[in-house]
């Protein structure tokens, strides 16, 4: 499923995904859409990380997938492959880089249901 920017927000919106600062505004005086990062790459680390509007789409298909671990990745990727300092965090965000992998070499969804593959996390 493709998502619009619209759809997007909707379900991003409705898993309580972001937090809003009430403090920052988009360059249209709203709101950003910014993710809630605090503690999860290291602890004591205070981290919202803005989503533009553009990306709003993809990160919602990452979440429909795999829930909070397509987040995991997401911003992962976004940070050159940045780890976290807990390992369940990095077990998660390289499940989905090697699911996504996956996708990208095998795109018919039932073929790749019997493709034969091993992989190691952690």
């Amino acid at each position: 499923m493709r998502f619009t920017i619209e759809e997007a927000k909707q379900l991003l919106k409705a898993a309580n995904i972001f937090h809003h600062n009430e403090d920052a505004e988009t360059e249209d005086g709203g709101l950003p859409y910014t993710i809630n990062f605090n503690d999860v790459w290291g602890w004591g680390m205070a981290w919202g990380e803005p989503v533009p509007e553009a990306e709003l789409p993809r990160v919602a298909e990452l979440f429909r997938r795999y829930g909070w671990c397509g987040i995991l990745y997401w911003m992962s990727e976004r940070c050159d492959g940045m780890r976290s300092e807990f390992v369940d965090n990095n077990r998660f965000i390289d499940f989905v880089r090697q699911e996504e992998s996956l996708i990208l070499d095998v795109p018919d969804s039932n073929a790749r249901a019997y493709k034969k593959i091993r992989y190691r996390l952690g």
